[in-house]
């Protein structure tokens, strides 16, 4: 290595690293660095058993539609219009399990522990009194002194508005059970997804149930809603025709009952007009029975279908923590740490190559 000399100055050679070099460096310290490596794994491992075990509970759905709207009676029905009554895609499904109202139905659900304890609802069971962690008591020390944004106080009236008010007690439960259920969709297939996480795995197995059914009703509602609208009032109007028909019939009779030997043209006229108007009646009571059991068959076809190709089962086996996965983590930490304390402490490279 050839030394430099520049306007009558000497410089020392460049610090360089060659693989020689590299080799050399393992060599001397490979059995330190996989000490360090295997006891980082061991503490790892044995860490794990300090977390919390998880049990996963799960479902699957795969939703389907029938084929009423290309159907020809459907199009019968519905004069060739082939709008559908809704348009919840599959795609949009997991977002219906992250509303406020999803967490509301999840709070008034009744669950069951694993030890076997039944709870009214999942609200009394998260709201029972449990001894406060570090952090929670440190978090609870810094926020006492700090204002509510609303007063305390009777709860406030809102009904009518159309505006919902929680409080912060309400707020943290909805989004605590929220948050205890989640949900995906693969776009290739349309298979949803709903699972649960908990310590407890009866209890996640029945959140996971209850967010299935809370999602096909939801599905099946907002598909049939424009529908059923339909059929409510098709049934007030066949109940207002099935009245008219029935005082139209009524009155017929009781005039013939009353002009059976009357000969004249003003009693002719008078009942061929009550037999026009019953006639009348019973037409259109026909039609609107024969419009409502449509609309009713057309509410059958439009009801989403969910196939469920895994059903909710307790899981026996936990999730979390992966104690394979801690170790190999925590020996990669150990293994990197341990290279960093060599290079800086015992061989000073940060030095060589200041000064090279």
């Amino acid at each position: 290595m050839s030394q430099k000399i520049v306007s009558g100055e000497q410089y020392e050679p460049a610090f360089e690293v060659h693989l020689s070099d590299i080799i050399a460096f393992f060599r001397k310290y490979i059995l330190l660095i996989a000490i360090i490596a295997v006891a980082s794994a061991i503490l790892g491992y044995l860490s794990s058993y300090i977390q919390t075990e998880k049990y996963t509970a799960k479902t699957i759905l795969l939703p389907e539609y029938s084929a009423a709207k290309s159907s020809f009676f459907a199009l019968a029905v519905s004069g060739n219009n082939t709008d559908g009554p809704g348009n919840l895609t599959p795609d949009l499904y997991p977002n219906v399990l992250e509303s406020s109202s999803f967490g509301e139905y999840l709070l008034n659900q009744p669950i069951t522990t694993q030890s076997g304890q039944k709870y009214a609802t999942l609200k009394s069971y998260l709201a029972k009194p449990s001894s406060p962690g570090l952090l929670a008591r440190i978090r609870s020390f810094f926020s006492s002194n700090k204002s509510a944004t609303l007063p305390h106080g009777p709860k406030l009236d809102l009904k009518g508005s159309g505006v919902l008010y929680y409080s912060k007690e309400e707020t943290a439960l909805i989004s605590g059970a929220k948050s205890m259920v989640s949900a995906s969709i693969e776009q290739k297939s349309n298979l949803i997804s709903i699972e649960s996480e908990l310590p407890d795995p009866v209890l996640a197995a029945l959140l996971v149930e209850n967010a299935k059914n809370y999602l096909i009703d939801y599905v099946e509602d907002v598909r049939t809603a424009k529908l059923n609208q339909q059929l409510t009032f098709l049934t007030g109007r066949t109940e207002e025709a099935k009245k008219r028909l029935k005082s139209a019939e009524y009155a017929l009779q009781s005039y013939r009952d009353q002009n059976r030997n009357a000969f004249l043209n003003v009693a002719r006229i008078e009942e061929q007009r009550l037999q026009a108007e019953y006639t009348l009646a019973q037409s259109i009571y026909s039609d609107l029975v024969f419009k409502q059991e449509q609309m009713r068959i057309r509410v059958k076809e439009e009801r989403p279908v969910f196939k469920v190709l895994e059903t909710t089962k307790v899981p026996l086996t936990t999730s979390s923590p992966h104690r394979l996965i801690m170790a190999i983590l925590f020996a990669g930490i150990g293994a990197f740490a341990s290279l960093l304390y060599i290079a800086i402490v015992k061989e000073k490279f940060h030095q060589k190559l200041m000064k090279g």
